[in-house]
């Protein structure tokens, strides 16, 4: 699959079983339809902040779908605070570089000191550049 935001290929990454795919170079991660509710699930969270959505601005630049090239919908998600995400109905979400782990922290109730959000951080905040 190509990155919807800079083209590159998507890396497929296995994270608590969920297949991540994931943009080395805009660090944008792809997720299909239910996984990221399976991960706020496993994290003890809870899944209404995907519930709480609105429209956001119409001129927003709209992406391409990696599954199908469709245009994908834009979608504010949370109420206090929000996300705006691209999401295809039939395939998944994109998340831009940090919105994967904003919408964990908001929807889990012990927001920094979860596992899997430390673990999100670690495998995709990584610095550039070779291995050391």
């Amino acid at each position: 699959m190509q990155c919807p935001v800079c083209s590159n290929h998507l890396v497929t990454l296995e994270f608590a079983d969920v297949e991540v795919d994931y943009c080395f170079t805009c660090r944008g991660i792809w997720l299909d339809t239910g996984e990221i509710e399976h991960l706020i699930r496993i994290e003890g969270g809870d899944d209404d902040l995907l519930k709480h959505t609105s429209r956001p601005d119409p001129n927003e630049t709209r992406r391409r779908c990696p599954v199908c090239r469709r245009y994908m919908e834009k979608t504010l998600f949370g109420e206090a605070e929000t996300v705006l995400l691209d999401s295809c109905k039939d395939h998944g979400m994109w998340f831009d570089a940090g919105e994967l782990r904003k919408i964990l922290a908001l929807s889990c109730t012990e927001r920094y000191s979860s596992p899997l959000i430390r673990r999100l951080d670690d495998m995709f905040t990584a610095q550039k550049g070779g291995c050391t």
